[in-house]
C-alpha cells in the first residue's frame, strides 16, 4: 500500500512539474492578450520552447493518467464508486487536455507560412493564430476543469473514509473540488464579472490541497487501515 502510495505521489509530481512549466509558459512567455503580433513574434522567435511547452502539457497529462489508475488501485476497496467517479473524472479531464493542445498545434500551423494560407493577408493569420491559443488557455482549460471539480471531491471524501491520510487533507481536497466548480461557474456564466479573481482563487485553493496531497503520499505513502493492522 505505502509503495501505491508513493507512487502516485511521484507521478502527481511529475505531472504538476511538467504540465505546469507548459501552462505557466504559455502566459509568460508567449500569449500577449489583445496583441497577436507581439503573441506570433513570441512563437517565432521561440519556437523550439513553445513546443516542448505543449511537450510538457502532454507529458503531464499522461502522468495525470496513471495518478487515476494508481489512485484507483490504492481507494478501490475504501469505496469502489467513489474510486469509479475518481478514476472517469480524472480520465475525462486527461481526454479533454490532450485535445485541447490541437489548438496549440493549429495556431503554429496558422503560422507556417504554408501555400494554403496564402488567401489570407499576415494580420489575418496572426489574429488566427491569438484566436487558437485564447481557446486554448481559455474555453478549452475550463471545460477540462469540468471534471477536476468530482475528481477532487471524490478523492477527499476517500482520504476522509480511508484513513491511509491525514482527514484534514481530505477536507482540503474537497475545498479544492469546491474551488474548481465555482471557477467554472464564473467562467462559464458570468464571464465578466473578475474572471482573473475568480481562476486566482481556484488556483490557491488547488496548492491549499493538491501539495499537501503531493507530499504526502511522496514522503508518507499511506497509512494502514485499524482493521488491516489488527489482524
Amino acid at each position: 500500500m505505502k509503495r501505491t502510495a508513493r507512487l502516485a505521489g511521484l507521478l502527481w509530481l511529475l505531472s504538476t512539474v511538467t504540465g505546469g512549466f507548459g501552462l505557466a509558459y504559455m502566459w509568460s512567455n508567449i500569449i500577449v492578450p489583445g496583441d497577436p503580433a507581439a503573441t506570433a513574434g513570441n512563437i517565432h522567435a521561440s519556437e523550439f520552447w513553445f513546443r516542448a511547452a505543449i511537450a510538457g502539457i502532454l507529458f503531464g497529462q499522461v502522468f495525470m493518467f496513471f495518478v487515476g489508475l494508481t489512485l484507483f488501485h490504492l481507494f478501490r476497496e475504501v469505496n469502489r464508486r467513489m474510486a469509479t467517479v475518481l478514476l472517469a473524472s480524472g480520465l475525462m479531464s486527461v481526454g479533454l487536455a490532450v485535445a485541447n493542445t490541437l489548438n496549440h498545434f493549429a495556431a503554429l500551423l496558422v503560422l507556417s507560412q504554408a501555400d494554403f494560407l496564402k488567401v489570407f493577408n499576415h494580420e489575418q493569420l496572426e489574429a488566427i493564430a491569438l484566436v487558437f491559443l485564447r481557446l486554448a488557455n481559455g474555453p478549452g482549460q475550463g471545460l477540462l476543469e469540468i471534471f477536476w471539480a468530482p475528481f477532487y471531491l471524490s478523492l477527499g471524501l476517500l482520504v476522509i473514509k480511508s484513513g491511509y491520510i491525514p482527514k484534514v487533507i481530505g477536507v482540503l481536497l474537497m475545498i479544492m473540488g469546491a474551488g474548481f466548480a465555482v471557477n467554472i461557474l464564473g467562467k462559464f456564466l458570468i464571464p465578466q464579472f473578475h474572471p482573473v479573481m475568480f481562476t486566482r482563487l481556484a488556483m490557491s485553493f488547488g496548492a491549499l490541497g493538491g501539495i499537501p496531497t503531493i507530499l504526502w503520499l511522496l514522503i508518507k505513502g499511506a497509512k494502514e487501515p485499524p482493521q488491516t493492522s489488527e489482524a
